[in-house]
């Protein structure tokens, strides 16, 4: 189901929509070929993405992103002057013309307001990946479920005593995500994340096995009733693209 609220991007295309819809009642016809550079500045914004993804064009992400990021700031600009010259044109409807504003505005406002399962989820495994970074330990307790229990650990005491024992000496350097799949049913989500782990060059892993290593695990997460999500279980995967689990993690 669409959530205004998970999506603020759909109040921001409804403004956009809204003001070629008020274009097109009281239009300038000296306008209508800003409006199609418009439209077809916002078609490239998605098929540059397109095009590298399917091996037309190779060219870094970093690119990718300047680029889009360049015909996002020209768009803006063309429809702030052409909203502008409509304002100073229509004096009789000029609060009409607010409207696309308003909406954008009340898009990015209840998106900063109103937190969504989706954002708290994905801010609890930011603030979960920082934690093991920074091996902060009373943080990762705080994320974990009181009544935690997995395929290795019976209760959250004794994941967080095998936390510790891993993380005894400095082990992770940092991590990037490569890829994440979240499944909610409140108030129940499963989230697949995977990762690449880059390790301290301190560490027995970096001089003995390898600088880094992909990883990919599950984590079960419980709603609790004041609304909180909070991870009820986790269990490892893959690790290096191979089958792993918790008993072969020493």
């Amino acid at each position: 189901m669409l959530n205004i609220f998970q999506q603020p991007w759909t109040l921001l295309i409804t403004a956009i929509v809204g003001w070629f819809i008020l274009l097109l009642i009281h239009g300038d016809s000296r306008l209508w070929w800003q409006s199609h550079l418009v439209i077809f500045l916002a078609v490239a914004v998605f098929a540059v993405g397109f095009l590298v993804r399917v091996g037309l064009f190779k060219i870094s992400n970093t690119t990718i992103i300047i680029i889009q990021v360049i015909l996002c700031l020209a768009i803006a600009v063309l429809l702030t002057f052409q909203i502008i010259h409509i304002i100073q044109t229509y004096e009789r409807h000029r609060l009409q013309w607010f409207l696309p504003i308003a909406l954008a505005v009340a898009a990015f406002g209840f998106d900063f307001i109103v937190k969504t399962d989706l954002e708290k989820i994905n801010n609890l495994i930011s603030v979960a990946r920082k934690a093991a970074e920074e091996e902060d330990f009373d943080t990762m307790a705080a994320l974990i479920s009181p009544d935690y229990s997995d395929s290795f650990h019976n209760t959250k005491d004794g994941l967080m005593s095998h936390c510790r024992s891993l993380l005894s000496e400095p082990l992770i350097e940092k991590t990037k995500k490569l890829g994440m799949a979240i499944d909610i049913s409140s108030p129940k989500a499963e989230v697949i994340f995977t990762s690449r782990v880059h390790f301290e060059k301190q560490s027995h892993v970096y001089r003995n096995y390898r600088p880094f290593v992909t990883s990919k695990i599950r984590l079960d997460l419980q709603k609790e009733p004041e609304k909180r999500w909070l991870i009820h279980s986790t269990e490892i995967l893959e690790i290096g693209g191979q089958p792993f689990g918790w008993r072969d993690i020493r």
